[in-house]
């Protein structure tokens, strides 16, 4: 009775932050519990609904169509933290590729889970409850795609009532103005992320300057593929660490320009 009722207590808290790919060569960190797509449909058949809703909280998913991944979360409602890869983009893609009611943190590229020939994101339901979005798409991207096109992203942002954490990632340093526009418009936002990469990071540094130094909301750092997965496990996320640059630099901890700075676990 006593190991019956501990493996009912253990069992959920194994499920409550999963890997799920559709290739097995991806790199994950240890500690986290990884299977193929394959192996979570045969959980799903033998998983009671209930058990899913209630145990799974964090997911990072790759996978190759929007059939696969539907039917995947559909299964997990509880999801609090969705990081979502495909390996290419859907052409029969219609409606959003997930509907998930608890969802506060999304990692994405927006085109993988709408269709932004049709629709805007940023005023659909899927959305309404997100308070950490990374756009993995690059901003002048989005701004040319979707019904919106032309819009500042800044002013699409806008409408995400509970919104307060940001990332950017830029595809080239000249859309560093954006930020500017998201800054002024998104009035409820604590924390802008802008990430950038090796390739252009002098150039991009350069550009922030102008933009990052005089806002303390706004900070720039390098991207590391392994943030999600180390954040989940040890709660210093890239989140919580600009969070910590910008209290140093509004309280004179720091060069209050000094918006660049490297994640604590970048060497990892």
């Amino acid at each position: 009775m006593r190991v019956a009722w501990r493996v009912q207590w253990v069992e959920p808290l194994l499920y409550r932050t999963l890997v799920i790919v559709s290739e097995v060569d991806v790199t994950v960190i240890d500690g986290l519990p990884t299977c193929d797509i394959q192996t979570f449909d045969r959980i799903i058949q033998t998983k009671s609904p209930a058990f899913l809703a209630g145990a799974v909280r964090n997911v990072i998913l790759q996978y190759d169509n929007a059939h696969q991944a539907r039917a995947i979360l559909s299964a997990c409602p509880g999801i609090e933290n969705l990081y979502l890869t495909c390996q290419h983009l859907d052409p029969a893609l219609v409606d959003p590729v997930f509907d998930l009611p608890s969802l506060r943190q999304l990692y994405c590229l927006l085109e993988q889970v709408f269709n932004l020939h049709s629709v805007d994101p940023f005023v659909h339901t899927t959305l309404a409850h997100i308070t950490h979005l990374e756009l993995l798409d690059g901003p002048g991207k989005i701004e040319r795609h979707g019904p919106m096109r032309g819009i500042p992203l800044g002013t699409r942002l806008s409408v995400l009532p509970h919104l307060t954490h940001l990332a950017l990632n830029l595809n080239h340093a000249t859309e560093i103005r954006v930020c500017v526009q998201v800054l002024a418009e998104c009035k409820c936002l604590r924390v802008l992320v802008v990430f950038c990469d090796d390739g252009y990071e002098e150039e991009a540094r350069h550009a922030g300057r102008e933009v990052l130094a005089s806002d303390f909301r706004g900070v720039m750092m390098m991207s590391y593929v392994k943030d999600w997965q180390l954040g989940i496990l040890t709660g210093n996320d890239y989140w919580a660490q600009a969070e910590a640059s910008i209290a140093k630099r509004i309280f004179g901890e720091v060069d209050r320009s000094a918006f660049f700075f490297v994640a604590a676990y970048a060497e990892i």
